[in-house]
């Protein structure tokens, strides 16, 4: 599958899913069960005092409004305000807090129509632009997008996807920015650095029929505008997912997920389904046709299916949502088609992704062989690498170096056989931040003519 992430050279009711802090060593799996958790107080800070700390001093060092020293007195009801202990943990109304702007930063677009939507005004935004709180975007079909966060978060957008960056802030409590953005339509992944502590700002991405708060992790959130349910799909880490109404959370291990309907009701949680697995391929009548057939997990009710013309998926070619795993090429070649397919289920939530690349080979020295291309377009300085790896894990480097000057943006690598293949692309977006692009693909090389 492939993945987006970057670094800097310098460093309509509402459910909620966050990822949880606690250790689970040992917790059983859940495949059956559901494990509920207290919900969250997402709105306050909790700051512990420390000696020479007042209230008013705090107040005046950290917080803003004529009646911030109020609003922190009633959200804690101490006792006696002029003796607090040091230790004590008070709870800071984040409403109050004093902050700057934070930024995110267009690590990937290969396309030139995302648009920035500011009211009336519509405004296209190219890779290297840094956006802030209200930017509102719309992906068209067949882009791929990316944006870094200061603290290196990752939030990748799929085709057809609108977010909105909510809130995008610092505050000098904590060490990584606020950050809550509102996923309106579509898909999106997040990949937020385990290096996050608890204790940081939150970071929530929200539907309308959903918020996920993020404390170190990697997962999907989507959310269908027309039918306004949501998914919550955990690839790393742990996650709880409630209904705004709902008292407790659920606790969803990575390959699992939780789908909540229209009305905010989560349900129980669910293993992820496997990616169909290439089968075998049917000559079809003509004999140009080829019907390819993929074994597929029984309970899923459809599947994602994505097509491109490179192993980097930069130039897609179609979407679609088959009920059955197959699909049918026309006049495959030695360039090959690359497949990206996805299970789901019956609530909607997707599985993990499997990229095929297939292709009707040529034979050399006793081995079915094909070109297979990556695209550069919109690659500042890209650097490749690119490794096989055989049956028993063993990896082979193809390349590992910079992209030098290539014909219509590609890279083509003639002549390689069935097998595994990952591969990493990393590129600058500015001078100081770098993005990369990771995957990993099967080439399934059929018997061709030659």
């Amino acid at each position: 599958m492939t993945r987006l992430n970057a670094t800097r050279a310098s460093q309509a009711s509402r459910c909620v899913a966050r990822v949880l802090t606690l250790a689970l060593a040992g917790a059983s799996p859940l495949w059956a069960q559901t494990a509920s958790d207290p919900v969250p107080d997402t709105g306050h800070l909790i700051y512990q005092m420390q000696q020479g700390d007042s209230l008013l001093g705090l107040v005046n060092r950290h917080m803003q409004g004529p009646d911030a020293l109020k609003q922190l007195v009633q959200a804690n009801r101490f006792p006696n305000v002029n003796r607090i202990s040091v230790g004590s943990k008070i709870k800071i109304p984040r409403s109050l807090l004093k902050h700057t702007p934070a930024t995110a930063t267009v690590s990937r677009l290969n396309c030139k129509t995302v648009i920035q939507i500011d009211g009336n005004a519509a405004t296209p935004i190219k890779t290297g632009t840094v956006l802030g709180e209200g930017a509102v975007l719309r992906i068209p079909a067949g882009c791929q997008f990316a944006l870094t966060l200061e603290d290196e978060s990752t939030l990748r957008l799929m085709s057809g996807a609108v977010i909105q960056i909510k809130t995008l802030r610092r505050n000098s409590l904590e060490t990584s920015p606020e950050v809550k953005v509102e996923l309106l339509d579509g898909r999106m992944e997040i990949d937020v650095p385990k290096k996050r502590q608890t204790g940081d700002a939150p970071f929530e991405v929200l539907t309308p029929t959903s918020v996920a708060g993020v404390r170190g992790t990697e997962f999907r959130v989507g959310f269908d505008a027309k039918q306004r349910t949501s998914q919550v799909e955990v690839k790393v880490g742990v996650v709880g997912a409630r209904g705004e109404l709902e008292k407790t959370e659920k606790r969803t291990e990575a390959g699992q997920g939780v789908a909540i309907t229209a009305s905010g009701q989560s349900q129980d949680i669910e293993k992820l389904l496997s990616p169909p697995r290439y089968a075998s391929v049917e000559p079809q009548a003509g004999g140009k046709d080829l019907l390819l057939k993929f074994d597929a997990a029984a309970q899923a009710e459809r599947f994602l299916l994505i097509t491109a013309d490179d192993a980097n998926f930069s130039a897609l070619v179609s979407q679609t949502q088959p009920t059955q795993a197959q699909v049918l090429a026309s006049e495959l070649g030695s360039k090959p088609v690359f497949y990206q397919w996805s299970s789901i289920s019956a609530s909607g939530l997707m599985g993990q992704a499997q990229d095929y690349a297939i292709c009707k080979g040529y034979k050399r020295l006793d081995h079915w062989r094909c070109n297979v291309p990556f695209n550069t377009l919109g690659l500042i300085k890209p650097h490749l690498l690119f490794q096989k790896v055989d049956a028993q894990g063993q990896v082979f480097e193809l390349l590992n170096g910079p992209i030098q000057a290539v014909d219509n943006n590609l890279l083509v690598f003639r002549g390689l056989p069935s097998g595994v293949y990952r591969w990493r692309i990393e590129h600058e977006v500015s001078a100081a931040m770098k993005a990369g692009i990771n995957g990993q693909f099967e080439l399934v090389a059929i018997p061709g003519t030659d």
